[in-house]
C-alpha cells in the first residue's frame, strides 16, 4: 500500500446483521477459525502472546459461538479428540513442549 492510500474503513455492524448466512457459510467460517487458530498455535512465527491465546482457545470447554468445541463439533470432530490428537502430534514433531 503507498503511504498517500487511506485504509477503508471497517464495514458497520449493521452489514454484517443484514448479510444472510447460509449454513455452508458458518460451516466455512468455522472451519477457518479452527484451522487458522490452530496453526497459530505451532507457528513459530507467531509471537507468544498469539500461541497463548490460541492455546487458550484449543483448550477452553466454553461452548460459546465459534468455541473449539462448537466449531470441531459443525465440522464432525470430537472436539476431545481433535484437541488431544493435536497435542500428541504437536509435541510429537518438536513444535510445542510436552503437556502436563
Amino acid at each position: 500500500m503507498l503511504t498517500n492510500e487511506r485504509v477503508p474503513p471497517p464495514a458497520s455492524p449493521a452489514l454484517l446483521l443484514d448479510t444472510t448466512w447460509t449454513d455452508q457459510d458458518l460451516l466455512a467460517l468455522c472451519e477457518t477459525i479452527l484451522v487458522e487458530t490452530m496453526m497459530s498455535a505451532v507457528d513459530g512465527r507467531s509471537c507468544d502472546r498469539t500461541r497463548a491465546e490460541a492455546w487458550k482457545w484449543i483448550d477452553s470447554d466454553d461452548e460459546q459461538p465459534f468455541g473449539f468445541r462448537i466449531c470441531a463439533t459443525a465440522l464432525g470432530a470430537d472436539p476431545d479428540e481433535l484437541r488431544s490428537m493435536f497435542r500428541q502430534q504437536a509435541t510429537r514433531l518438536g513444535l510445542i513442549a510436552s503437556h502436563n
